[in-house]
């Protein structure tokens, strides 16, 4: 996982949401999200699980504020992708700085992420801003969900004005043809090159997929076929490229707050080896 002492659409891209933020209800995304991802080497995946679960329990152990939920990709490379929510850049910080009051604790995640790095091949980290202007859907309990579909959009120079355009054009489509799902529009600030954009669409459950069709061919009749004509040349013009990705909620990479495990306590609480 992350080190806690370094400073650190459309139909879905990441709902960042932070289990420090979340009740046993709905809550919104948090205002800002860190995503940490890991790239696991062929092989390591029970034993980084195994480092992940002694690096969970040094965060309990240090009474650590700062949780997160983890995930497995079930799509693209080997990999882990950890997320954490903030109020602000300001709680933030405070969380980064957590463990400097506690060194017997600093200690044990410094020697655990010594453990952690051998199976790792790469570790990126990116924050973001929350863009509810450009978020869809009700709120969700984050307890509930078992998935991510995430959704990156990288677009071109100069081109962001014109892109968010066409996302809230695209949403005003989704509210027409009554769109049965939620995401929530993050744009990254740091960490990656820009303008980047990230869409994120909780499911507790891939049949959710299932019914994608029929809503996408909703949602087409609701723009209407100038409406597709003016999306399918904003796009083109606006975006260099975009990745979709499909993660599993994972509760032996997981730190969640109280609150999520009360949500859910059968799925959330680890039982001992």
């Amino acid at each position: 996982m992350k080190n806690p002492f370094l400073p650190p659409l459309l139909s879905g891209l990441a709902l960042l949401v932070s289990t420090a933020l979340l009740g046993q209800g709905t809550m919104p995304p948090p205002p800002l999200i860190q995503l940490v991802r890991e790239e696991v080497k062929p092989g390591h995946g029970a034993a980084h699980a195994a480092t992940e679960s002694a690096w969970t329990q040094i965060m309990a152990k240090g009474k650590s504020t700062d949780h997160y939920i983890g995930m497995t990709a079930m799509t693209g490379s080997s990999e882990a992708l950890f997320f954490m929510g903030y109020a602000s850049y300001a709680d933030y910080e405070a969380k980064q700085n957590e463990f400097d009051a506690n060194p017997a604790a600093k200690a044990e995640v410094e020697k655990i992420s010594r453990e952690d790095g051998e199976h790792l091949t790469s570790i990126r980290t990116w924050l973001g801003t929350y863009r509810k202007d450009l978020s869809y859907g009700p709120d969700v309990v984050i307890a509930r969900m078992r998935y991510f579909r995430v959704r990156t959009f990288r677009v071109k120079q100069g081109q962001d004005k014109a892109f968010e355009a066409g996302v809230k054009t695209a949403l005003a489509a989704y509210e027409k043809s009554r769109y049965p799902a939620s995401f929530a529009f993050y744009q990254i600030t740091a960490g990656t090159g820009g303008p980047t954009y990230m869409v994120f669409r909780p499911m507790q459950s891939l049949a959710e997929m299932d019914a994608a069709e029929v809503s996408e061919k909703a949602f087409q009749e609701a723009l209407g076929e100038a409406g597709q004509q003016a999306m399918t040349r904003t796009f083109a013009d606006t975006v260099n490229s975009v990745e979709n990705q499909l993660y599993s909620f994972s509760p032996k990479l997981s730190y969640p707050g109280p609150k999520t495990v009360a949500g859910d306590p059968a799925f959330w609480t680890v039982k001992p080896n």
